[in-house]
């Protein structure tokens, strides 16, 4: 055959692999009907695994890479999953629900989810313009808190008396120990939880993004936030709240101080980013990527995250010291030191 009709034959099959996918969307959207009618999950975690098992073993049968299967598989799922989470619910699930500061990137995110899922959402926030106050809460079934971290505490305070006693009131805030009094207070009497996507509003979707629901003394709470948000495919933890923010200190605070000090180093180096780039490795590369989206970010909110964390100030002596550590164990002559720190490295994400 010549190059340009193996061209052709490539562009047919693709052509047919795209209408292939258009059904499988098509019926996906069909399991998600059932699954409306049902009550269903829109996540089956058992099912999934198995239609993985199934596009690993079609590509074992044909000489065909796995890995690659997998990946092709887990794209198609997710498509699905965003189709089947957009479906409209029972009109009998569809709730009045408030966002406090509903204007911000993560409060507009919360807005489009929820409105997709047939909720009714009024935005309270002096930037939407709508005339809407905090006032205007005492008719919502559920309240949402997305403000600063600074402000949240004052907030749930005063939502404390505006809201009827039956709502669901939340935050979605990245740390809770500046506020945690008050969400053990309110919890002890009402149903308050406390709520943290772990993702930015630049996500597509909730699918297999995780989220963390923080036990605040209300277990209505916490059952009623995972019936709101559990149906939208996101692998969901339930936690004391005064866990929360020593995994923060580590998943978000270290996290970022890292990425923050090796852009700090590069930035000290008197190397510019475009003559960096032209030696860059794979691993710097990969590390690049982060870093970008870190110094991208928001620094008021990344001070907070530092700032404002109770078991802030623990994590940043032992990132300290382990940057100490690996500083010493590099200029030591003897090689066992270094060896240790990795081997211990390695044995931890076994």
């Amino acid at each position: 055959m010549e190059l340009n009709e193996i061209r052709d034959e490539i562009g047919d099959i693709d052509r047919q692999l795209l209408s292939l996918m258009k059904r499988r969307l098509e019926l996906a959207k069909l399991v998600g009907e059932n699954k409306v009618k049902t009550g269903a999950a829109v996540r089956n975690i058992a099912q999934e695994n198995n239609v993985i098992d199934r596009y690993r073993g079609f590509a074992l049968e044909n000489g065909m890479n796995p890995v690659y299967a997998e990946k092709v598989c887990r794209v198609l799922m997710q498509e699905s999953i965003e189709v089947q989470a957009a479906l409209p619910r029972p009109a009998s699930d569809a709730r009045h629900i408030a966002i406090v500061g509903g204007y911000g990137k993560m409060g507009r995110w919360m807005a489009d989810m929820l409105r997709q899922s047939g909720h009714r959402v009024d935005i309270i926030d002096p930037s939407a313009g709508n005339g809407l106050t905090v006032d205007d809460a005492k008719w919502a079934d559920a309240v949402i808190v997305s403000i600063p971290i600074s402000r949240t505490g004052q907030m749930l305070r005063k939502l404390d008396g505006i809201c009827k006693p039956e709502a669901l009131i939340f935050d979605v805030a990245s740390l809770k120990s500046p506020f945690i009094e008050e969400l053990r207070d309110l919890g002890s009497r009402r149903r308050v939880c406390s709520v943290h996507p772990m993702f930015g509003p630049s996500a597509e979707s909730m699918y297999n993004r995780n989220v963390v629901v923080c036990d605040c003394g209300s277990k209505e709470a916490v059952d009623e936030a995972l019936a709101l948000l559990g149906n939208h495919g996101a692998n969901i933890r339930v936690m004391p709240v005064e866990e929360h923010d020593r995994y923060m200190s580590y998943v978000l605070g270290l996290g970022h101080a890292v990425n923050i000090a090796f852009f700090t180093v590069l930035e000290r180096s008197g190397i510019s980013y475009r003559d960096m780039q032209s030696v860059a490795s794979t691993t710097y590369d990969k590390m690049m990527d982060t870093n970008l989206s870190v110094a991208l970010e928001d620094p008021y909110l990344y001070y907070e995250i530092q700032h404002m964390n109770a078991n802030g100030t623990a994590m940043l002596k032992a990132f300290d010291q382990a940057v100490n550590d690996v500083v010493d164990a590099a200029l030591s002559d003897d090689p066992r030191a270094f060896k240790d720190l990795m081997d211990r490295g390695r044995e931890y994400f076994t």
